[in-house]
């Protein structure tokens, strides 16, 4: 153990735009043999924010933005998104500010500290050996802001289109809350509504059955704090295009607590 003490900084680079917008960079770290983010130690005069925008440049080539975010406190620094302290062997005690910044592109530059990376969402993570800190930290990244909500709705859109019911899953809160016009019409005895993953499961299972050709196609989604709005086309092969609303309420992990489904 050694008395050294040391600031730096991790940053949660997430993608701004893009096929998989939100979408979050870790990288393998040789040494260490885990997956991380980037980061590195304050330069002398170097505020956290500037350290940020710099190791994330020197070490992977990607110049990013640290994110407004809708909860933050009165007079932090842009993308200050946690503080944590580790033990980092002869190193000492790091005492370690945590950013979300966006990016607005994924052309990462190789860099001799690691030797792979990934853009990952929450169901990437789960396949990924890196510790629990990272793993909390990659979920509060991904909806951090408008891109990160944004990037839960897409997610929920792709996962419903492929009919992955595990994946679509993952998204949501054990105890997570669904309400549907459509619920309400076919299974009355819900009122409209039903709790937990089981029962999203099999609401979702049977539509898959019963409608094969079900599609949906964003037309616009916008998020503010921690909801997002997503609009999108109904379409089903023999029906009339039908234009649907649903808001998702993310709890601090991130994951659906509440979903809405409103029709027009």
């Amino acid at each position: 153990m050694t008395d050294r003490r040391a600031f730096s900084v991790a940053i949660f680079a997430r993608r701004a735009r893009g096929h998989d917008v939100g979408k979050v960079l870790l990288i393998k770290h040789k040494r260490l043999g885990t997956w991380l983010p980037v980061g590195g130690e304050l330069e002398p005069g170097e505020t956290p924010a500037e350290a940020a925008v710099r190791e994330l440049l020197e070490e992977t080539g990607l110049s990013g933005t640290p994110v407004h975010l809708a909860d933050a406190v009165a007079g932090a620094p842009a993308g200050l998104v946690a503080y944590e302290e580790h033990q980092a062997g002869s190193k000492g005690l790091h005492m370690n500010f945590c950013f979300v910044v966006d990016v607005g592109d994924d052309a990462v530059r190789p860099c001799d500290e690691w030797s792979d990376h990934r853009f990952v969402d929450r169901r990437d993570l789960a396949t990924l050996e890196c510790p629990q800190n990272v793993r909390q930290l990659v979920a509060r990244a991904l909806v951090s802001g408008r891109h990160g909500a944004v990037g839960v709705a897409r997610a929920w859109l792709t996962a419903f289109n492929a009919k992955d019911l595990n994946g679509l899953l993952a998204l949501y809160r054990e105890d997570a809350v669904h309400t549907s016009p459509k619920l309400r019409d076919r299974r009355p005895e819900t009122g409209g509504e039903i709790r937990g993953k089981e029962a999203m499961r099999a609401w979702w299972q049977d539509a898959f059955e019963r409608l094969p050709g079900l599609r949906y196609d964003e037309r616009r989604v916008t998020a503010e704090g921690a909801s997002v709005f997503l609009e999108y086309a109904r379409t089903v092969p023999g029906e009339p295009e039908l234009i649907v609303a649903e808001r998702y309420d993310l709890d601090d992990a991130g994951l659906i607590a509440r979903s809405h489904v409103f029709h027009g």
